[in-house]
């Protein structure tokens, strides 16, 4: 089953290192939901600004379209730069730096202080959601992140029956 398939993953949470978001946010956009092991969290923050500053700037963009061949990937390559893809990654990622530093709820929940989801996540749920989110049953915009390692045991060795062996002299 997904997630479910690499001891890393148990290592991780057994480290307290993996974090409670909803599936909705898990698409490699939004979320992280592993703590960081070498940086705090705003400076891993810096770092993918930084990082995505680069990969969307004018430049860089111009560069990818160079070498793209035919109009339609390079249009393509184009509107995904400075749409959701690349400028609204930069606005998403700089707004989550931000409420590292004023909101608590949101620095609590990524440092593993707290599972209870932050206001502003459950807002952008309930956007996205719009009038669906009142039929989903109550608890259904998280989930149990340690489900896996509480389910797991570990596997016990086959038992070997050994005997005298021949060709030895006592």
């Amino acid at each position: 089953a997904y997630g479910q398939s690499a001891p890393f993953n148990r290592e991780l949470q057994r480290d307290g290192r993996v974090l409670p978001f909803p599936f909705h946010f898990l698409d490699n956009n939004h979320a992280m939901n592993v703590r960081p092991q070498h940086y705090g969290w705003t400076q891993f923050y810096d770092h993918v600004i930084d990082i995505h500053r680069y990969a969307f700037s004018w430049p860089m963009i111009l560069r990818r379209l160079m070498l793209n061949r035919g109009l339609t990937p390079r249009l393509y390559n184009l509107i995904r730069s400075v749409s959701s893809g690349g400028f609204g990654r930069i606005n998403y990622h700089t707004k989550i730096r931000g409420l590292l530093d004023t909101d608590a709820s949101v620095r609590g929940f990524l440092e593993g202080q707290t599972t209870e989801l932050p206001k502003f996540y459950a807002r952008k749920i309930r956007s996205k959601l719009g009038p669906f989110y009142d039929l989903l049953p109550e608890g259904a915009t998280m989930h149990d992140h340690h489900a896996y390692l509480h389910s797991y045991q570990e596997p016990t060795p086959s038992l070997v029956e050994v005997g005298p062996l021949s060709g030895l002299v006592h």
